[in-house]
């Protein structure tokens, strides 16, 4: 979808360093989520009689935070058939002695198939509005506004390609000829519980591309899930007024980060986010990052502190919009070692998707 590719491209962000040309990675992406949509209450599904079992999108909105870990190890050469990962983890994190990863071996131009180019020439009155920071009234100077048809062909070469590799990390297909390993699987679907926790050492063997051992310090733990505590998230939001959004403080957060969404039309995206300064590269969710950016994004005033407890979205820049939906991140402490073959990180944050309304959905 157009509107979906910008989105990507103006997120897209940079964090890849010169490495070794055979140097492996591993990653433990620790995530806590919640999603609640304005309007409707908030529902306890531990009550739901047994066997009702509501469709993911209903679930996603339903206001219970859930506990998500992925582990991804990306190696740099397809790995031959008798390849095997596995991860000795702390018996915390409640999923039993070992886990085992799947592999994803890309065949030929497979990953790069599945790309779309994105290329809204066809919609010449495709318009992007862009603002920022946290305030009760649109600041002076803004939006600053994107067209489409007023590009260069240079810039629009430059989106493509963005919206080209952010699709690619995305997925399964890391790079070509890479060999991506992944937990969860079909086998072990890795619901994490409410009282796992994170902490305690793992330990990952290959018979393809080296064992390393990374230990997650006391620190390092699923973190606290959001919890709107103003505006009242059961009633519908006034769209035409500010959006005041309150939250308790969430314990080790090193930064915080804010946006919304919204579209009118076929044509026109609006884009908020609590940046104080305009950088086009951080109008939404920026995945996992490493504490030393979530630090200098603190000082640039790009992202919120830690200890930040509320945000405003300006009156008025969403009263058109036919939906309009928002986002806030924390960032939390995390663990890597500096030199490892695989080179191992584990990374911490917590989500909310909100809902806040729009034309189409009274």
């Amino acid at each position: 979808m157009i509107f979906t590719a910008c989105i990507i491209a103006l997120t897209a962000g940079s964090t890849s360093t010169s490495t070794a040309e055979d140097q492996a990675f591993l990653a433990l992406l620790a995530e806590t989520k919640v999603g609640r949509m304005a309007g409707m209450p908030m529902m306890d599904l531990k009550s739901l009689p047994a066997g009702i079992k509501l469709p993911p999108e209903a679930m996603m909105f339903m206001g219970g935070a859930s506990r998500i870990l992925n582990i991804r190890l990306w190696s740099p050469s397809i790995a031959p058939a008798d390849a095997t990962a596995t991860i000795a983890a702390p018996a915390g994190l409640k999923q039993g002695a070992k886990l085992d990863l799947e592999l994803f071996r890309p065949t030929g131009s497979e990953g790069s198939e599945k790309i779309k180019d994105f290329d809204p020439d066809s919609n010449p009155e495709f318009t992007i509005k862009i603002y920022w920071g946290s305030s009760e009234t649109v600041r002076e100077g803004q939006p600053k506004v994107i067209s489409w048809a007023g590009m260069p062909e240079d810039q629009k070469a430059v989106m493509r390609q963005k919206v080209r590799e952010s699709q690619a990390a995305s997925s399964y297909f890391y790079k070509p000829n890479w060999t991506t390993a992944f937990w969860p699987t079909k086998k072990q679907a890795g619901n994490i519980a409410e009282d796992a926790s994170l902490i305690g050492r793992y330990s990952l063997t290959t018979n393809y591309t080296g064992n390393v051992d990374i230990e997650a310090p006391s620190n390092v733990n699923f973190l606290a899930p959001y919890s709107i505590t103003s505006p009242d998230l059961e009633r519908r939001m006034d769209l035409k007024k500010f959006i005041a959004l309150t939250w308790p403080t969430i314990p080790n957060l090193l930064g915080q980060n804010a946006s919304a969404m919204g579209m009118e039309g076929k044509s026109t995206i609006i884009l908020w986010s609590s940046s104080e300064v305009f950088t086009e590269g951080l109008m939404g969710e920026m995945g996992f990052l490493q504490m030393a950016e979530v630090r200098d994004f603190v000082a640039k005033t790009i992202f919120m502190p830690g200890e930040a407890t509320k945000v405003t979205i300006p009156a008025g820049i969403f009263q058109n919009a036919d939906f309009a939906m928002g986002n806030l991140v924390g960032y939390g402490p995390g663990a890597a070692l500096d030199k490892a073959q695989p080179l191992p990180r584990i990374q911490t944050k917590t989500t909310m998707m909100l809902m806040l309304g729009g034309k189409k959905m009274r």
